[in-house]
């Protein structure tokens, strides 16, 4: 517990140093994206992950000096990407199983994290502000499951998690994020207050899908990326979801 405590620390602390003090927040949501990658090609069992990695941070060192580009390049990438990944795996022993594996890592990897690399550029902060959002949300839920928690939410995959800790984490997530944002000042109250709600719904859900795709491979953790917190996939599953969920909010309110 001590191990996972510190690191879990040192890692928030990076997060809030990239995010709110630096101009890397892309560069950083770029490697998050390849490690997801990775580890997704892994547990998949793919028969070679060299192509996907290789294709897709060929398309993210192009994006660093173009600056991402926008939504047409969002498409205009995931369609490249689909149709050359899936040419490179003709050879592969199953090739249709081995295509329907890397066309899922881009649906669930590559679409939604290349949006948030895109809006990375021009709102850190809110990146930021989604990162403690997601960690309020677990801890809310964590708190009011353990002492009121009765009905597991999906007992097969998580039996942990219950209504009864979501319902709080919802609470206590609309709360911290409006005080939040009365002393951080970055946006109007009402879309701070929607954001952190989108978020404590749809973290606690992107949760449950990672699990779903570990459980399906037979694996407890997706690798190794921080000491007592498993690899990519077990720290950033809820991010995946919640992230570009808050942000199409945040620009649509905005």
């Amino acid at each position: 517990m001590g191990k996972r405590t510190l690191w879990g620390g040192v890692y928030a602390g990076v997060l809030i140093g990239i995010f709110g003090f630096t101009a890397f927040a892309p560069i950083a949501l770029a490697l998050f994206t390849i490690l997801l990658l990775n580890e997704l090609a892994t547990i998949q069992k793919m028969e070679s992950r060299f192509p996907l990695l290789v294709l897709s941070s060929i398309l993210l060192g192009l994006g660093v000096f173009q600056g991402f580009g926008g939504p047409q390049e969002i498409v205009a990438s995931s369609i490249l990407l689909s149709t050359l990944l899936s040419f490179t795996l003709l050879r592969a022993k199953e090739p249709a199983v081995e295509i329907r594996r890397g066309l899922f890592a881009i649906a669930y990897v590559w679409v939604p994290l290349t949006y948030t690399i895109q809006c990375a550029s021009e709102l850190p902060l809110i990146i930021l502000f989604i990162f403690v959002m997601i960690w309020s949300s677990d801890s809310m839920a964590y708190l009011f499951g353990r002492f009121f928690g009765k009905r597991p939410i999906a007992p097969t995959l998580s039996p942990k998690k219950t209504i009864e800790g979501m319902v709080g984490g919802v609470i206590g997530t609309l709360v911290i994020g409006v005080v939040a944002n009365q002393y951080w000042e970055l946006m109007p109250t009402h879309i701070a207050a929607s954001l952190a709600l989108s978020i404590s719904i749809t973290a606690p859900l992107g949760d449950l899908v990672a699990s779903a795709i570990k459980r399906d491979a037979g694996v407890k953790d997706s690798g190794v990326f921080l000491p007592g917190h498993g690899g990519a996939l077990d720290r950033l599953d809820s991010f995946i979801t919640a992230a570009p969920v808050a942000l199409i909010l945040y620009q649509y309110l905005s």
